[in-house]
């Protein structure tokens, strides 16, 4: 048994790994998969990355284990999102477009509502996490003025509006594979995408990357919780001794205020993420 990381962070190399003694292997990131992994007889992984929003969900249920409280100066100063988490670094939602039909020039989010401009088929992160955001960056929202505007009614509106524009242009993705798929087959022009996902596209891909407005949202380690005790403890001190972190930021500027990077704000989605994933498939289902 291994530990479940971030699907494309291998080939990436966005993994800050120390020495440590058990293998790696990729998993798509959704709570049902962490579901179903909890409930086999032989746990599939000592330790799984995931979203910040993923932990709070799978610790609320108890799909992973409460971790004890440590004591160390380390802790203390980076303390865990969760009572089941220990902070795993940050992964980065960014926008890719296909050289090969738009050119070098970067878009912005602006840009990927601009049909009439540049023809052709969007893909967004079948979530409300992230793609309001995205939504109401392009409607020129300042990215630290994002979650002021979620958090009434008015802003809420205003994103949804904002999708209704593109809504004949959309195509979905739900898991990282997914958002590769779209980029390897050219079933949409621009695309959210996590941006581990490019290296997995290997040398000829002709997407590139925007990092202006990209989201940053924070990962953590949890443990199922069907792992033993004894394989539990073994896995957590060296979790929190050596603590193996994610960063996909290698290629990006090195001037965060220069791209506007906004940093996904678990708090508000902790209260707020199943009155608009709500609103969210309410939306999905309407008819135009």
């Amino acid at each position: 048994m291994g530990l479940a990381v971030l699907s494309g962070s291998l080939d990436a190399h966005s993994l800050l790994m120390p020495d440590q003694p058990y293998p790696l292997q990729e998993w798509d990131g959704t709570l049902a998969t962490l579901r179903l992994a909890a409930q086999t007889h032989k746990p599939a992984w000592l330790a799984a990355m995931m979203d910040n929003m993923t932990l709070y969900a799978a610790c609320r249920d108890g799909v992973v284990q409460t971790l004890p409280v440590s004591t160390s100066a380390a802790v203390a100063n980076n303390p865990p999102a969760s009572p089941c988490g220990i902070a795993a670094g940050e992964d980065s939602l960014v926008l890719a477009w296909d050289r090969g039909r738009l050119g070098d020039e970067a878009p912005s989010w602006s840009d990927f509502w601009d049909i009439a401009r540049h023809p052709g088929k969007r893909a967004l992160r079948l979530d409300p996490r992230g793609t309001l955001e995205i939504a109401l960056m392009a409607d020129g929202v300042a990215p630290g003025d994002i979650y002021t505007a979620l958090a009434s009614p008015a802003g809420v509106d205003r994103a949804f509006r904002k999708l209704d524009q593109l809504r004949p242009y959309l195509v979905w993705w739900r898991t990282p594979e997914e958002a590769s798929r779209i980029m390897s087959s050219g079933a949409a022009l621009m695309l959210s995408t996590p941006h581990d996902r490019l290296a997995d596209l290997g040398d000829k891909a002709s997407f590139a990357v925007q990092w202006r407005q990209s989201l940053r949202q924070k990962v953590s380690w949890a443990i199922p919780r069907n792992v033993s005790p004894e394989q539990a403890e073994a896995v957590l001190k060296m979790l929190r001794d050596q603590t193996p972190l994610h960063d996909d930021t290698q290629d990006a500027p090195q001037d965060g205020r220069d791209i506007r990077m906004l940093a996904v704000n678990d708090g508000f989605w902790a209260i707020n993420y199943y009155a608009l994933q709500k609103r969210f498939q309410a939306w999905l289902t309407a008819t135009p």
